[in-house]
């Protein structure tokens, strides 16, 4: 099994308030499986999506955008990261706390 990480991370806010940033499917699978705060639809798709791209690293972008579903379901404001630190939200996310 060979991670292929995402190009541009993926910064989440935590519902404690704490920004995490996730470097491809490895770290959110890890995340969905034993640290994501409600269980859900969304949150076992992407869980399959991201065992799938450890798999099959030619679905990578496919998990990242089923992390960022799974996040948007859980309300946790997910964004990429961007040049310069600072980042830009997925539209649909939730709005800073």
């Amino acid at each position: 099994m060979k991670e292929a990480p995402w190009r541009i991370p993926l910064w989440v806010t935590l519902q404690n308030g704490i920004p995490r940033q996730f470097c491809g499917p490895y770290d959110a699978l890890d995340f969905l499986e034993n640290e994501w705060p409600s269980h859900g639809v969304q949150q076992a798709r992407a869980i399959e999506a991201c065992r799938a791209a450890l798999r099959h690293p030619e679905y990578t972008n496919s998990a990242k955008h089923s992390f960022v579903a799974a996040c948007m379901e859980a309300s946790l404001e997910c964004s990429d990261a961007v040049k310069f630190g600072s980042r830009v939200r997925f539209k649909g996310a939730s709005p800073p706390r």
